[in-house]
């Protein structure tokens, strides 16, 4: 594995290049990851094996937790401009490449795609604080405007997203995904709530904003959210970490909890709550999405750009009402 470390001392960020620059650690001082980020020597990855018959299947067999950015495509795959795009995005498994910028807190990373797309991601450590900055173009190479999805897929584990811990999140219209229905799903598949308190399938109140302590299966979307922000922490450890964006780059929030479920890849063992930026909902691919009218469009020769900001801090029973562009915390 050929890898990218950013590191403040308050903060390290650990990269894998050779994996669509899927950020695998968010490590504290004390050596804890914020990301759920598993050593499973199974399943076989596609990539070092053979296919398993699914574009869905093939990713998913190279899982392993972290963080992902989701371009030109983010859920199922499917075809566009002629192009088979796979799921979730070809840069998620790509190898980018890095140019730093000096001190060992700030690189630039770059990925071509299928389609006639590049991005690049800058990251950046402030001076002192836990605070990571991405700030991020992509890029129209060609005189075809040219759909596409944008999204990030962090994935928080224990000892973060620990049973019980909190989850503080803008008010947003909550929507569950209509093909969630498995023995753990504890939703109304295809239903419409406000975020937080809903109503569960056997008519059970269900608090969203508290990871449970039982093996669930959950696949939301978040919209009309009132401001770009969310948050996880957990107070019986004091960790807390969270996210800010600006709402017209990423205007939805994916939420998804896969957490003891036995299938394929997961086998008992994860235990993940992902917070997702996205520029829409839901989570089915970008040849559903432009057929719904919601794919975002780059004009030719156009760019585009965004930024997220990732913080952590020390978590209470307090709830966190705001996070800013600069990381700082509101309680």
């Amino acid at each position: 594995m050929t890898e990218a470390v950013l590191d403040n001392g308050a903060l390290k960020v650990r990269i894998d290049l050779d994996q669509g620059a899927e950020i695998t650690h968010l490590l504290t001082p004390q050596g804890d990851n914020l990301l759920f980020h598993a050593d499973w020597r199974s399943p076989l990855p596609s990539g070092i094996s053979q296919s398993y018959g699914s574009q869905l299947l093939d990713w998913l067999s190279a899982y392993r937790g972290g963080w992902q950015e989701l371009f030109p495509n983010g859920g199922g795959a499917g075809t566009v401009m002629g192009t088979p795009l796979p799921f979730h995005g070809e840069v998620s498994r790509t190898r980018w490449r890095a140019e730093w910028h000096g001190a060992g807190r700030d690189v630039t990373l770059s990925s071509g795609t299928r389609l006639p797309l590049t991005i690049h991601r800058r990251m950046r450590l402030d001076a002192s604080r836990p605070v990571l900055f991405i700030e991020e173009t992509i890029e129209n190479e060609s005189a075809r405007t040219v759909p596409y999805i944008w999204g990030h897929h962090p994935a928080f584990g224990p000892p973060l997203a620990a049973p019980g811990a909190w989850i503080d999140l803008p008010a947003g219209r909550l929507s569950t995904d209509a093909g969630v229905d498995g023995d753990l799903a504890d939703l109304v598949p295809g239903s419409t709530h406000v975020w937080g308190k809903v109503t569960g399938r056997r008519g059970e109140p269900i608090d969203l904003s508290v990871v449970p302590d039982s093996p669930r299966e959950r696949l939301c979307y978040i919209e009309e959210l009132a401001a770009g922000w969310c948050a996880i922490r957990n107070p019986a450890n004091g960790l807390g970490a969270g996210l800010s964006w600006d709402l017209a780059d990423f205007p939805n929030l994916w939420f998804w909890q896969e957490i003891g479920g036995t299938g394929f890849p997961w086998y008992g063992r994860a235990a993940i709550t992902a917070l997702e930026p996205a520029t829409q909902s839901p989570s089915h691919g970008l040849e559903a999405a432009i057929a719904a009218g919601t794919a975002r469009q780059l004009e030719p020769h156009g760019r585009a750009s965004a930024r997220l900001t990732f913080t952590v801090f020390a978590a209470t029973d307090r709830p966190v009402a705001g996070i800013d562009a600069e990381g700082v915390v509101r309680i």
